[in-house]
């Protein structure tokens, strides 16, 4: 009895693998200098990207997880965007380079969670 409670137990609790996020997931800028600027004033100085989204300026696009592919050494995520009432559709390409990571080809800067802002607060 005591045996299968505890195996039990152990099947509940989630793996690593399962619970570590994607190496796109953070605070994003091209430049160390657009962490800081004002996303109102600077068009894409600054991207949130979540494991399911990625929001900058007054854009939100929604990842469609079940279609993602991977590539080289990276991952290609379908994502249906919604900006100022504009549906469009579009793919997003993350990847590696000398260890930064690569958003549709522009070299990123991770920035720290404090410098996420809307430009609206």
């Amino acid at each position: 009895m005591r045996v299968s409670v505890l195996v039990l137990a152990v099947g509940l609790i989630p793996s690593a693998a399962a619970a570590k996020a994607p190496f796109y997931v953070g605070i994003w800028s091209p430049s160390a200098k657009s962490c800081k600027a004002n996303p109102l004033e600077v068009e894409g100085a600054i991207f949130r990207i979540e494991r399911s989204q990625i929001i900058w300026n007054e854009t939100t696009c929604a990842f469609k997880l079940s279609a993602a592919r991977p590539t080289g050494n990276g991952t290609a995520i379908p994502a249906t965007c919604e900006s100022e009432g504009r549906i469009s559709k579009t793919t997003y390409m993350f990847d590696t380079v000398s260890g930064r990571m690569r958003m549709n080809g522009h070299v990123m800067v991770r920035c720290k969670d404090s410098d996420w802002r809307t430009g609206y607060e």
